[in-house]
């Protein structure tokens, strides 16, 4: 037969380029896959986005009212528009979604509790390895303070305004304010700033430098602005640099 004629070698070629275009398929067919997974997944996160953002997340919805809820965002992102019939419902809808938003703050609430209350056994641990340091003292009011370098002069009272250098961090070593790394002194009223902060300074002169130490009840408590570094209960640490007394 003629396909006998074929020399050997030709035929390992051929078997070679019809695996090497196999291989060169699957390559393609596996990337077209892996595109094809990461548009899945990018599209999962925009929705996950909108979760979160929406605080849906929190709300304590049932499997089932999740698909519901879903279903109804398909059908409004495609006519574009709240018909008739859906906006009759808006009473209903609006008592029932203030009822989710009490459980939802209610369990955020709980959930601060417990993270004040690990905080601040983290913080009391801290503070006991202070109280060790004979280089630390310990004001009445309950913040530990380290003086550093002395300065010159009288300490800041309460009735004035201070220009300082400051550079703040939780026991963790989290920076979570600096005015030391935006290099621009800040200036504050003695009165207008937390318990700990214009007590620690009372404690240095003009050109001087102390570490503060904190604790949550002489700091921002259990409630810290929402959203920044700062959590319910956190203990915190500065090191500030008097520069003027105004």
């Amino acid at each position: 037969m003629e396909i006998n004629k074929i020399h050997p070698i030709a035929r390992v070629t051929k078997t070679g380029l019809l695996l090497t275009s196999m291989i060169i398929l699957s390559g393609s067919l596996f990337s077209q896959n892996d595109k094809k997974n990461e548009d899945a997944e990018i599209y999962r996160a925009i929705g996950m986005m909108f979760a979160e953002g929406s605080g849906l997340a929190k709300m304590k919805f049932t499997e089932e009212q999740i698909d519901l809820i879903l279903a109804g965002m398909k059908k409004g992102i495609t006519l574009g528009k709240m018909p008739p019939e859906a906006q009759a419902l808006m009473p209903k809808v609006q008592q029932i979604m203030m009822e989710k938003m009490k459980i939802a703050r209610a369990a955020e609430q709980e959930g601060m509790k417990g993270l004040a209350a690990e905080n601040k056994a983290k913080s009391k641990e801290y503070l006991a390895l202070l109280a060790t340091d004979e280089k630390v003292q310990k004001d009445p009011s309950g913040f530990y303070y380290e003086i550093l370098r002395e300065g010159k002069g009288p300490s800041p009272t309460m009735d004035k305004t201070v220009r300082l250098h400051y550079h703040g961090t939780l026991i963790d070593g989290t920076v979570f304010d600096s005015s030391v790394d935006r290099g621009q002194p800040a200036s504050f009223p003695m009165n207008g700033v937390i318990k700990g902060f214009s007590g620690g300074l009372t404690k240095t002169q003009v050109g001087g430098k102390v570490k503060i130490y904190i604790p949550s009840e002489l700091g921002y408590g259990d409630n810290p602005r929402p959203g920044g570094k700062i959590k319910p209960g956190d203990m915190l640490i500065f090191e500030c640099e008097l520069l003027e007394i105004m």
